[in-house]
């Protein structure tokens, strides 16, 4: 198997720093710190400081500007085939876990009656908020210059898939949509991190002043992403999201059942701690929030898509310093 005959020198290196100084207790301090940060989101949007078309806006700019600035100034580090070989098992990995949870949810979820939120729940379930929440809590576990690195190996798998059967899944039941390919291959992450791995392998390094305002506006995505959430979250009425018993079906489904799964069958197969830990913790993420957007554009149901949202990131405070203690106490990674 390629993988056994691989140097897995940078593998132990990375979860080391994971399992040494970042240790459970500190990552969950610094996922506290993250959250903090999305009550913030929450009391601006309360307090009418911002509304839902900054939000959007707010959104556009993440999206656009400063993740993929973020992920470009990421990647302006010596080139190693190492952490490229890593990189692109990591995207290997991000599409088999994809298209395998596309599967599984199908028949998890058939006991939903309700079609509607049955496909919200799958949605939910194969998309995880691995950009907006997955980046800061990866590049705290990994460090600063490999989490953002590996986490945008992952991130492109979800933009296609996304695109793609993401699209076909809000659309199931309704009348067929044609997938819309320039925002498949053409999207500002995918572009970034194409261009990132090309500016990486070909050695190209940013002059300093260029890489050094790129990364101050990079760097703005941790807390953006947060305040976004957050005024995302506060639309939503607590008792509608804590109170419907149903939902935490999903929430075991999605923040527990999979990332244990999914480390499981990784350990059983033997792949490096890496992969382990990348397919585990990114799958310990709470749902998109491209869930509630889909929904809405394509005329799902949009409002239980946003608590299902909205339960997953509030909840996952919780159940990913869970994820990172089954990982490190119990298989001993």
């Amino acid at each position: 198997m390629i993988i056994t005959v691989i140097n897995i020198q940078i593998y132990e290196e990375s979860v080391n720093n994971a399992m040494g100084a970042n240790n459970v207790l500190l990552v969950s301090e610094k996922i506290i710190t993250l959250f903090l940060i999305l009550f913030a989101g929450v009391i601006a949007k309360k307090i009418n400081i911002i509304d839902r078309a900054s939000t959007k806006k707010l959104s556009a700019l993440l999206l656009n500007v400063t993740q993929p600035l973020l992920i470009i100034t990421s990647f302006q580090i010596a080139f190693d085939p190492e952490k490229l070989t890593n990189g692109l098992m990591i995207f290997a990995l991000s599409a088999v876990i994809h298209i395998f949870t596309a599967f599984a949810v199908f028949w998890i979820y058939k006991p939903v009656k309700n079609t509607g939120h049955k496909k919200i729940y799958e949605m939910a379930t194969i998309f995880c908020n691995c950009a907006f929440l997955g980046f800061p809590v990866l590049r705290v576990i990994f460090g600063d210059e490999l989490g953002v690195f590996y986490g945008s190996f992952y991130a492109m798998f979800f933009n296609i898939f996304i695109w793609t059967y993401g699209v076909v899944l809000m659309t199931r039941g309704g009348s067929p949509r044609k997938f819309p390919v320039r925002k498949i291959f053409l999207n500002a992450g995918m572009t970034a991190s194409v261009t990132a791995i090309i500016l990486f392998a070909a050695e190209i390094k940013m002059p300093a002043v260029l890489f050094d305002s790129s990364k101050m506006v990079g760097d703005m995505t941790f807390p953006l992403s947060m305040i976004i959430v957050g005024s995302l979250i506060a639309d939503i009425k607590l008792k509608e999201m804590i109170l419907q018993l149903k939902n935490y079906y999903y929430i075991f489904i999605k923040l527990i059942f999979f990332p244990v799964f999914i480390a499981l069958a990784c350990y059983a197969l033997k792949l490096p701690p890496l992969l382990i830990y990348m397919g585990a913790i990114m799958n310990a993420m709470p749902s998109a929030a491209n869930t509630a957007i889909f929904a809405e554009t394509y005329g799902a149901d949009s409002k239980h898509a946003a608590i299902i949202v909205g339960l997953s990131t509030l909840l996952s405070v919780g159940t990913i310093p869970l994820i990172m203690y089954f990982l490190n106490n119990i298989l001993g990674i």
